[in-house]
Formats: structure tokens, C-alpha cells, sequence
């Protein structure tokens, strides 16, 4: 009956062989115990994988990266609970986390972070993510265009008069900080994902 059982079975590698009898007690080259006769120190872990985002900076400039997730958690200075969040292949409600470093989003099509000087968002070929980084774009651009004339006009203004009342009428009520411009966009998208929904 063994012969038939070796016959049949592929042959065992050798580490399987070790296993036996009081064999199976010693370490391996690295120096740990293996479990089921695998170094289970050279595996790779679930998730350490590259995954690729579309950076866009304060500028409007977009680039393409690709980053591991314990990478990304230092970069962001988040933990791995909310990069989940992020994970294209688990389905969770929307949900806008803050954090002290960052804003994490996960808005129905839109999922990303967001920091104070760059968006990272899951590259993805999908229209409402590639209309998203357009439309960020865009808005960071007009904004930095309307930011130099206001303050050319504030110049302007305090040349011709040193009031007060002046200076805050010619700047920009509707001026907001990055994080929130890139969050206003987010949400949008996802307005109009959801509108889209509904009408189909």
C-alpha cells in the first residue's frame, strides 16, 4: 500500500521530509522554526504589494506612483484601518475620515487621500475618477490665477488707500485651503455619479 501511495503522490521536497520523527525539530537556516515544513520569514504578506496612485500636487501637477500600503501609511501618517477604506475590493459606505495629517475619502467611485499639499488617489481608469483629476486640476489652476490678481489688486488697493475696509473688500471670500478645494471636487464626483444613478 505505500508503494502505491509514493507511486501516485509527487515526490516531497525536502523540507516536508525533515518533518519526521524527531527531524522536524530543528530550525531552519534562518534560524526560526518552520511550520508545516515552509520558512513561513520569506513569505510575502497579504497586501505589501505596489498599488498605483495618481498624485496631484498644490500646483495642478498630476504623476502617476506606485506605492506600497506601509509606505503610504508613513507618507500619510495613517493607519491601516483607514487604507482599507481605500480597498477597491471590499464595498464600505461613503465615509470622510479626518485625521491629523490627512483627509481619507471614500465617496462611491472617488476614493482617496487627501493632505495638505498633494491628493493621492486610487489610478483607476474609470470616467469619474479620471473627471475628477481634470476638474482638480482645473480648479487649482483658476485658483492660482485669481490668487495673483488678488493680490496685485491688494497692492493696488493699499497704494491708493491704507483703510482697512479696502484691503478685505477686494479679497476673495470664496478662497479655500487646498484640502478643502480637493474635498469640495470629491464630493461633486460623487454627486454626479449618484445623479447618473438615478437617472439610468
Amino acid at each position: 500500500m505505500s508503494e502505491l501511495k509514493e507511486r501516485l503522490l509527487p515526490p516531497r521536497p525536502a523540507s516536508a521530509i525533515n518533518l519526521r520523527g524527531d527531524a522536524g525539530s530543528r530550525p531552519s537556516p534562518s534560524g526560526r522554526q518552520p511550520l508545516l515544513g515552509v520558512d513561513v520569514l520569506g513569505l510575502k504578506k497579504r497586501g505589501q504589494g505596489l498599488k498605483s496612485w495618481i498624485r496631484v500636487d498644490t500646483s495642478a501637477n498630476s504623476q502617476v506612483i506606485e506605492v506600497d500600503k506601509f509606505t503610504m501609511m508613513r507618507r500619510c501618517d495613517l493607519p491601516a484601518r483607514d487604507l482599507r477604506l481605500l480597498d477597491p475590493l471590499f464595498v464600505y459606505p461613503s465615509t470622510i475620515l479626518g485625521r491629523e495629517k490627512a483627509i481619507v475619502v471614500n465617496l462611491e467611485q472617488i476614493r482617496c487621500i487627501i493632505t495638505a499639499d498633494e491628493v493621492l488617489l486610487l489610478n483607476s481608469l474609470d470616467n469619474y475618477v479620471l473627471r475628477y483629476v481634470v476638474e482638480l486640476q482645473q480648479r487649482l489652476k483658476a485658483s492660482s490665477v485669481t490668487e495673483v490678481w488678488n493680490q496685485d489688486s491688494l497692492e493696488l488697493s493699499r497704494r491708493r488707500s491704507r483703510s482697512l475696509d479696502n484691503v478685505f473688500q477686494n479679497s476673495s471670500p470664496d478662497y479655500l485651503p487646498f484640502e478643502f478645494r480637493a474635498l469640495e471636487v470629491a464630493l461633486e464626483a460623487a454627486c454626479t455619479f449618484l445623479d447618473s444613478q438615478v437617472s439610468d
